[in-house]
């Protein structure tokens, strides 16, 4: 059975408080007040003040909800007419790049050994091979100055990574250029990108400094994952023995 409300005095309350209303006692009232001092209570300087308020911040709401759906639709437009490579540099590649800098977190740059402001740098350039640029075997943690300077410091590039993984990791990185070319459209690549936020959320809730072998083996897994490449370029299995 439902409970019935406890019969009290019409008296101003909370937004109404020291508003004197009619005392008699009834059982619904809206702050504090019955319906008709309710009614009298908006029509006051103070209730009146308060509707215009809630008008206002009514009209605010609306707003923001049309422009926000606005900037949605203007989005969604500009994705629309935008071309598959122009959606990989806009959206797809820097996740990608992300996912390397989190693989190599706590490490140095890979061609000048210094820490600082990083970006994920391609040993082999994005205007040089597009089919490897998202291959996560062509991209390491890299400072931003290294990765910005003439060639992306490729000979210091080279260097680093015989001298952090080996040679002959190095010349499996060489050889991905030799991957037949790929043409993802834009629908795969929307595909990937949403597997590569997913990826970047787990690799952030667990960063750890890992080994030169945890580093190329987590690039074979998300390199699998994310399943853009040929298997022979995506995982690179050791002949011998990585510096650790």
């Amino acid at each position: 059975m439902a409970l019935r409300h406890t019969k009290k005095k019409c008296k101003g309350q909370n937004r109404a408080n020291g508003f004197k209303g009619c005392g008699k006692e009834t059982y619904y009232r809206t702050y504090g007040l019955c319906n008709s001092c309710l009614s009298d209570w908006y029509d006051s300087d103070v209730g009146k003040v308060y509707m215009k308020k809630l008008t206002l911040n009514a009209k605010s709401k609306v707003k923001i909800k049309s422009r926000r759906k606005e900037k949605q639709q203007t989005a969604k437009a500009k994705l629309d007419i935008m071309s598959p490579d122009q959606y990989r540099s806009k959206y797809l590649q820097p996740k990608i790049n992300e996912i390397a800098r989190l693989i190599d977190f706590g490490h140095p740059c890979i061609a000048t050994g210094n820490y600082g402001k990083m970006n994920g740098g391609h040993y082999v350039s994005v205007g040089a091979n597009r089919t490897i640029c998202l291959n996560l075997h062509n991209i390491f943690i890299q400072s931003f100055e290294s990765n910005h300077w003439k060639s992306g410091d490729s000979l210091k590039y080279q260097q680093g990574l015989i001298e952090t993984f080996g040679f002959e990791y190095f010349s499996f990185v060489q050889s991905l250029a030799k991957h037949k070319l790929i043409k993802l459209t834009k629908d795969e690549m929307i595909l990937k990108r949403s597997e590569a936020v997913k990826i970047i959320k787990e690799l952030k809730s667990t960063e750890i400094i890992r080994t030169s072998t945890e580093r190329i083996e987590l690039r074979n897994e998300i390199n699998l994952r994310l399943n853009i490449y040929d298997t022979d370029f995506c995982e690179y299995v050791e002949s011998k023995k990585l510096k650790q």
